[in-house]
């Protein structure tokens, strides 16, 4: 029983930050591209996206001054070693303690 909802919570947490790991990657693609569509549900997406993404990158680049070198901000790439680094730690973590319970 333990086991079984342990290897439901992994692939949650597997799943959810993969999906924030999209995000991220959608985010940095918007940034190079620089779009502004007219008033609707892209607009509202686009602005969902920045959203959800800037308080994490603000809190990147507050706690790491020197991601920023000139015009080249590196923040989001801190970020997404962290993404990586959380997904295999928790997900590594939680696969392995449910499969010894099991």
């Amino acid at each position: 029983m333990v086991a079984s909802l342990l290897f439901a919570t992994a692939g949650v947490v597997h799943s959810l930050l993969r999906l924030a790991y999209g995000i991220f990657l959608v985010r940095i693609v918007l940034s190079w591209v620089n779009p502004s569509p007219p008033p609707g549900i892209v607009r509202t997406v686009i602005e969902a996206i920045y959203d959800i993404t800037d308080p994490v990158l603000d809190g990147a680049r507050k706690m790491m001054p020197f991601l920023r070198a000139g015009m080249f901000d590196l923040s989001p790439i801190a970020v997404f070693l962290a993404i990586g680094f959380l997904d295999s730690f928790l997900y590594g973590s939680l696969m392995s303690l449910a499969r010894s319970m099991a």
